[in-house]
C-alpha cells in the first residue's frame, strides 16, 4: 500500500499566539515535500503536531484515510512517522548499531547480555540495503557530520518509519556529506520512503523535493509541485513582498588593535595563528568544517586553555583558561554555534535568557535591580526586533530566528568591547539573517570588535572587513574589503595548491 498522511484543518495556539490556523498538509509515500517559510512562520510547530510533541487544539490527522490519534511521541512512530531534529540526538560514547538499537537492544536468549553481533548484522544489512558504506561497530564520536545525519535516518528506517520528518538537514554538513545525503534521499524514495524536508535553501528544495509547500503567520499560503513554481516566486511568498537585501555599509576601519593573536597552536586544532583585531572591524574566519576556527575561538573566550603561543586583549595578556565569567567582566561576548544546546536556558524566560550574562551588574545593596533588568530587556527585544509574547515567555516556544536574536541580544550592553560568533545565522532564514547582519553592523560601528566563524562564503563576503581562509587549522590567505575574490577564497577553503 502507498501510505499516506492527510493532517486537516489544524489549529494550535499558545497563550495568545495563534502559532497555527486551520492548515492542510499531506504526504505521499516514496516523495520529498519541502516545507518552507520564516522563522515563526509554523513549521517546526506543525511537525511537532505531526510528532506527537504538541497536541493540536482543532483539527485531525488521517492515514491512509482513516483518523489516527497522535497525542505523544510514541505514537507517531506507531503510525511509522520519525523526525530528524537539526541538534542530533546520538550518543557519541555507543557504537553506530548501538545507537540505531538504543532503547530496543537485542539480548542472547533470556539473558542481560546483549547481542552486539545480531545488532551489528542487522545494522549492516539496512545500510547495503542503500549502498551505504559505514562500520556498525565503529563509535559514533568518530563520524563526521554527515555519517552521524545518516546514523540518525538508518535508526528511523530500522524502527519501521516510512515517513522522516528532516529539520534543517544540511546546516551541519560540508558539500561532500550534502551530495552523500541527497543520493541516499534519492534511494529512500525509491524504497517509498516519504521526506518532510524542511529547509531555507532554495537550490537545494528544487533538487530533491517534488512539493514544496509555504507557510507564513501560521497558515499556508503556498503548495505546489516544483516543476510548476520557481524559486523566486516561493521566496516572495515567503515573505510577502520582494526580499530586502542587506546592503554591507562602507567604513574605514582605524579603530586601535582590541585583539592580538600570536603564534597561537594546538595538536591537530590549529598551527602558527597570528592576527589582529581592531575595534569597530568585523573580522571573519572561514574553512571547511575542521578548519579549526571553532576551536580557536573557544581559546579566546577562555573556554580552552590547551594552547601554545599567546592571546593578547586591550594591551594585556589572557591568562590561558580563565574561564568564560572572567571574559564576560572584561566587556567580550560569545554566541555559540549551537544555540539550543549551550545558547539558551530553555525553561527560562526571555527575559532571564538575555539577564544572564549582566546579573552580578544589575546587583545592588545585595538585591538585583529588576527595572534596571527590565530596561536592558526591553531595549535588547526592541532593538533585534526579536518576535516573542513578552518578556516572559519561555524561550523554547520562540522560533530558531528569534532564539538566535536573544542570543545576539543579550550581548548588547554598553559595556560590550569584543564579540564572538560562531555560525551566528546558521538554520535561520533570510529575514532573520537580515536582522543579525544589522544588529552586527550597528555593533561595529559602535566601536566593538567582532570575529565571526562561518562557513557560509556568501555571508563571508556581504559581513567582512577583512577575511582569513583556514584549511585544515593553518591560515592560507587574507583579504579586505572590497577585494575579496570568491573564486580564491572556495579554493583556499578546499586546499586547492596546499602541500599537505
Amino acid at each position: 500500500m502507498n501510505n499516506r498522511i492527510d493532517m486537516k484543518g489544524i489549529g494550535k495556539s499558545f497563550f495568545a499566539t495563534r502559532a497555527l490556523d486551520d492548515v492542510d498538509f499531506s504526504c505521499v509515500a516514496g516523495e520529498v515535500h519541502a516545507l518552507v517559510g520564516l522563522n515563526g512562520a509554523g513549521k517546526s510547530t506543525l511537525m511537532k503536531v505531526l510528532g506527537g510533541v504538541y497536541q493540536m487544539d482543532e483539527g485531525r490527522i488521517e492515514k491512509n484515510g482513516q483518523p489516527i490519534e497522535i497525542a505523544v511521541p510514541a505514537d507517531a512512530g506507531e503510525a511509522g512517522i520519525s523526525m530528524i531534529h537539526q541538534e542530533l540526538s546520538l550518543i557519541n560514547e555507543l557504537t553506530v548499531a548501538g545507537n540505531i538499537f538504543l532503547g530496543r537492544e537485542l539480548r542472547k536468549g533470556n539473558t542481560p547480555f546483549l547481542d552486539k553481533a545480531e545488532m551489528a548484522r542487522r545494522v549492516k544489512l539496512e545500510l547495503d540495503r542503500f549502498g551505504l558504506d559505514l562500520d556498525p561497530n565503529r563509535p559514533v564520536r568518530e563520524l563526521n557530520s554527515g555519517e552521524k545525519q545518516i546514523v540518525e535516518i538508518i535508526r528511523a528506517l530500522m524502527s519501521n518509519s516510512w515517513l522522516i520528518v528532516m529539520d534543517e538537514p544540511t546546516s551541519a554538513l560540508s558539500e561532500e556529506d550534502k551530495g552523500r545525503l541527497f543520493e541516499f534521499i534519492q534511494r529512500m524514495k525509491a524504497e517509498g520512503i516519504s521526506i518532510i524536508y524542511i529547509s531555507h535553501h532554495m537550490p537545494e528544495i528544487f533538487g530533491i523535493a517534488e512539493h514544496v509547500t509555504v507557510m507564513r503567520d501560521g497558515k499556508i499560503v503556498l503548495s505546489e509541485r516544483t516543476a510548476e513554481t520557481t524559486e523566486d516566486h516561493v521566496i516572495r511568498t515567503m515573505t510577502g513582498k520582494e526580499l530586502e537585501n542587506f546592503i554591507k555599509p562602507h567604513k574605514e576601519t582605524k579603530g586601535e588593535v582590541i585583539l592580538s593573536v600570536s603564534a597561537l597552536s594546538k595538536s591537530e586544532d590549529y598551527r602558527d595563528m597570528s592576527f589582529d583585531v581592531h575595534r569597530g572591524e568585523i573580522m571573519v574566519l572561514t574553512g571547511l568544517r575542521g578548519c579549526g576556527a571553532p576551536e580557536l575561538a573557544k581559546a579566546i573566550f577562555g573556554l580552552d586553555g590547551e594552547y601554545d603561543g599567546s592571546i593578547t586583549y586591550r594591551g594585556q595578556v589572557l591568562k590561558p583558561g580563565r574561564g568564560p565569567a572572567k571574559s564576560v567582566k572584561d566587556g567580550m561576548g560569545l554566541v555559540t554555534e549551537n544555540r539550543d544546546k549551550n545558547g539558551i536556558l530553555p525553561q527560562l524566560s526571555v527575559r532571564d535568557n538575555i539577564a544572564l550574562p549582566f546579573l552580578e551588574k544589575s546587583v545592588k545593596g545585595g538585591i538585583i535591580d529588576s527595572r534596571y533588568v527590565d530596561n536592558v530587556v526591553g531595549k535588547a527585544i526592541a532593538d533585534t526586533s526579536t518576535k516573542t509574547e513578552s518578556p516572559a515567555q519561555e524561550i523554547r516556544f520562540l522560533s530558531g530566528g528569534n532564539k538566535q536574536k536573544i542570543c545576539f541580544s543579550r550581548w548588547l550592553d554598553s559595556d560590550l568591547e569584543f564579540l564572538i560568533l560562531l555560525e551566528p545565522t546558521r538554520g535561520i532564514d533570510v529575514h532573520a539573517k537580515a536582522d543579525i547582519y544589522r544588529i552586527i553592523e550597528d555593533l561595529a560601528e559602535r566601536g566593538v570588535g567582532i570575529l565571526i566563524l562561518s562557513y557560509e562564503i556568501d555571508e563571508v563576503i556581504m559581513l567582512a572587513d577583512r577575511v582569513i581562509t583556514l584549511y585544515q587549522g593553518q591560515s592560507i590567505s587574507e583579504y579586505r574589503y572590497p577585494n575579496f575574490d570568491k573564486d580564491k577564497m572556495l579554493a583556499d577553503m578546499a586546499g586547492v595548491g596546499q602541500s599537505h
